[in-house]
């Protein structure tokens, strides 16, 4: 069983009914809740403590929850990796492939969830440097995607792509993304990437909007040294899970691989990853029939 729960939640709206649900239904399977500073300044005088910085919360506590969507989540992920805590999402967001807990299944599912009965889901990381002139400028981890996008002038990025060291491509595009497992459906699906089951060990680079067709996305095995050299940048900025950026310059080299850093998503017991897919794709829908032959006479 869990001991010490912190709590996360959305930082862009407020949610301070489910946050004050989501306290009580931990609290009464006997865990001590600990709650993130923006958790405490939702709830404001009710919340009965300080709120704790990210680092405060790996240190203390042997699991996360999560209030909120996958962009919260990529966040989180990122700071308690280092600390091996364990994350499980409540969905207050819109998708959500990695928060599989919905409101209204909440007081179902995390009590049982708490007392250790769940499945445990690794995932691996990316990381990244950015290169300029032989020295390292900013480095970085993503759980979804790393990559390079066109900035605010709108213009395409000009970039040669090496795999561990042999030239693959040179494109013009918008960016391109590389991604891993989970972030196989997120930006990378939306940029026509495929689906990578996240028991995989293997990465995708997806153009974005390539200026020729025939640049199309690949994946690679997990262990390929990426390095996207930027020859044509205008105000281009390499990205981390689109929540860090950094400008790039021509010259710039974005070296990415994946990390050994991972972390460690729970799920209730009975989550399915295809059936997550099935519901939130909608490959469960089946357009209504229409009898051609009747509507002809």
């Amino acid at each position: 069983m869990f001991r010490k729960v912190a709590i996360f939640v959305k930082p862009t709206e407020s949610l301070a009914g489910p946050l004050t649900a989501l306290i009580s239904v931990i609290r009464k399977t006997g865990a001590e809740v600990y709650l993130d500073e923006r958790s405490a300044k939702t709830l404001g005088e009710r919340a009965g403590s300080r709120g704790y910085t990210r680092a405060e919360l790996g240190e203390l506590c042997d699991l996360a929850v999560v209030l909120g969507g996958d962009g919260t989540m990529l966040g989180v992920a990122r700071s308690l990796a280092p600390f091996g805590t364990p994350i499980v999402g409540v969905n207050a967001g819109r998708l959500g492939f990695i928060t599989d807990i919905v409101l209204e299944d909440m007081e179902r599912l995390l009590p049982a969830l708490i007392q250790g009965q769940c499945t445990r889901d690794v995932r691996r990381m990316l990381g990244a440097e950015l290169v300029r002139n032989g020295e390292c400028i900013f480095s970085g981890l993503a759980v979804n995607d790393i990559g390079v996008s066109h900035g605010r002038a709108g213009g395409m990025v000009e970039f040669i792509v090496y795999v561990n060291g042999v030239q693959m491509a040179s494109q013009s595009a918008d960016g391109i993304i590389c991604a891993t497992p989970t972030g196989s459906t997120a930006y990378s699906l939306a940029a026509g990437g495929p689906l990578l089951a996240p028991m995989l060990n293997g990465v995708t680079l997806v153009p974005v909007a390539p200026h020729t067709l025939s640049n199309r996305p690949i994946v690679l095995p997990g262990e390929s040294s990426i390095n996207i050299e930027i020859t044509e940048s205008r105000d281009a900025v390499a990205y981390f899970d689109m929540q860090e950026f950094v400008d790039v310059q021509p010259g710039d080299v974005l070296n990415i691989g994946l990390s050994k850093q991972s972390f460690t998503l729970l799920h209730p017991i009975e989550y399915e990853y295809f059936e997550i897919l099935r519901k939130k794709l909608r490959w469960n829908y089946m357009p209504e029939y229409v009898n051609r032959s009747a509507k002809r006479m």
